[in-house]
């Protein structure tokens, strides 16, 4: 046989958890044909991979490169392909881009980007899928569907519990979407929209799911003071609707949360052990990157940011929101700007915005959030580290970016990226494995590559076998490293030279080639 690719003398980590094993690959029409000691057949590309490791394709599954429009403006995904991330799935946190009930369904990326920004000619999860396929992605993408995007569907700005018909039409939407080839469904209950949401409502609609092989993608209601609260509603959601169950972006945000951090992580071991099917990802790094406003207290942003600039412009409830948030551990000369609608303030703290304004932090924050609309986005270093390796280092966790595409051509735009969105896994490759040799290189990959493949079911990839969608990545382990910062996250990672995505070269010599591969991914 005549090989496309063949790969030779690399370090296989075929993304199973096992050993290493020096090896060749065969390449052809797009999968993998073949893995051994092949001799030396013939092949229109050969790689020498000898010192290198060779493993599946990273599989990111918190991305937002589809609710924040970044995959429209950047279909190559520039920052994610120099990672060695092969497939990614959307639909995160509650909003997805599809299906659109109507208009206002669109409303719930509102918080990220502004839908204007893009033509939307689409309705059901099918055809978004179509308009997907037609820009040509050079990573695999799928997505769940998002309950914020169809609440907002359903009952436009209304916050409130849904009726039985609404609950039925509900059910008919997301059934639809399943046949359709969604992942899932996802919630973002700490948002305005969906925090009205009761436990009861969440197993009611989820139930639908039950036997489907699909997973309910949860952002907590809380993060912070009520975490451990947060997880018990998890655990009661998996097992009173017997779905699979991803907690998206594992941490404990604030000082006052960092002690219930561990019992979190029992909680999810003991349910578990008892029956349930839960996991978490966790983002690498020590830093939160959210919403300004998301640090308000929740009753006040109870009803989405149309409530909310109507409580900040009361001067009875603004002052209720100062007295609320002088009460809490927010450490403002550790919270940034790193995107804004006013560019002026991208990279100062809340506290050096305070001190050149003359007032107090908590007045400043409550400002900012009402002249940039909502629309900023900040650091902050408000996590444990040691809480970070705790997550990374459980048997439940799984790696995930929580960025969006972008390229270097961002530096113009006047903002800051998290570097996440340049560097979780180089960065969680040299923090963990390199570095600190707290993870084998084998348990390792298999944290971003088979484990999130089996827990999605997303088939045929995640694991270098014989049939398997050829989605490769070659790596020097003791070089591959993040170069983006906090102060430059517009950098691309350093050791990693080949990315192959369904059998095309996407980095050739550690250069993107600008081959666009991907497919577009339906649940089946």
């Amino acid at each position: 046989m005549t090989y496309d690719i063949l790969i030779t003398s690399g370090t296989i980590l075929d993304g199973t958890g096992r050993e290493p094993e020096v090896g060749d690959i065969g390449v052809k029409d797009g999968k993998i044909a073949a893995i051994g000691k092949l001799g030396a057949p013939d092949a229109a590309l050969k790689i020498n991979a000898l010192d290198a490791l060779v493993t599946p394709g990273f599989i990111d599954v918190t991305n937002h490169s589809d609710t924040h429009l970044t995959l429209f403006k950047n279909p190559g995904f520039d920052s994610f392909v120099s990672q060695g991330v092969t497939t990614v799935l959307g639909g995160n946190c509650g909003a997805s881009l599809a299906p659109l009930a109507s208009h206002e369904a669109l409303q719930a990326i509102r918080k990220w980007a502004d839908p204007s920004e893009i033509n939307v000619n689409w309705t059901t999860f099918e055809e978004f899928l179509q308009q997907i396929a037609k820009l040509r992605l050079a990573v695999n993408f799928g997505s769940s569907v998002g309950y914020g995007t169809l609440r907002r569907g359903l009952i436009d700005d209304e916050i409130r519990q849904l009726t039985y018909d609404e609950r039925e039409t509900m059910r008919y939407l997301i059934t639809e979407s399943m046949e359709q080839g969604s992942f899932g469904l996802s919630f973002g209950l700490s948002y305005g929209h969906e925090r009205i949401s009761t436990t009861e409502e969440i197993i009611d609609i989820a139930k639908i799911l039950a036997g489907t092989k699909a997973t309910l993608k949860i952002h907590m209601r809380s993060e912070g003071v009520g975490l451990l609260g947060s997880v018990n509603e998890v655990v009661r959601i998996a097992r009173e609707t017997g779905v699979s169950v991803q907690i998206s972006h594992m941490k404990a945000v604030g000082r006052k949360s960092w002690h219930s951090f561990k019992t979190a992580l029992d909680l999810i071991t003991h349910a578990n052990e008892s029956g349930a099917d839960i996991n978490f990802d966790v983002s690498p790094y020590a830093t939160t990157g959210s919403l300004l406003y998301m640090l308000l207290p929740s009753w006040s942003r109870a009803g989405g940011l149309a409530a909310l600039f109507k409580n900040i412009d009361d001067p009875v409830m603004r002052n209720k929101i100062v007295e609320e948030l002088k009460s809490y551990t927010l450490h403002y000369d550790r919270i940034a700007i790193r995107s804004s609608k006013i560019k002026g303030i991208v990279g100062r703290t809340i506290a050096e915005l305070a001190a050149e304004a003359g007032v107090s932090p908590e007045e400043t924050l409550i400002n900012t959030v009402r002249a940039t609309e909502g629309r900023a986005s900040i650091i902050g270093r408000t996590i444990s580290g040691k809480n970070v390796t705790a997550a990374i280092m459980d048997s439940h966790a799984l790696v995930a970016s929580d960025g969006q595409t972008s390229s270097l051509d961002a530096r113009t735009s006047g903002d800051l990226e998290h570097p996440r969105s340049f560097g979780a896994f180089p960065h969680f490759w040299h923090r963990f494995v390199t570095d600190s040799q707290k993870l084998k290189p084998e348990i390792a990959i298999q944290k971003i590559t088979s484990g999130p493949a089996m827990k999605f079911g997303i088939e045929k990839r995640g694991m270098l076998k014989v049939g398997n969608y050829a989605d490769i990545v070659i790596f020097d382990p003791k070089t591959f490293k993040d170069q983006a910062t906090y102060r430059d996250p517009f950098a691309y990672p350093v050791g990693l030279s080949t990315v192959i995505v369904n059998g095309k070269l996407a980095l050739r010599e550690g250069a993107l080639t600008g081959e666009r591969a991907g497919q577009v991914l339906r649940k089946k």
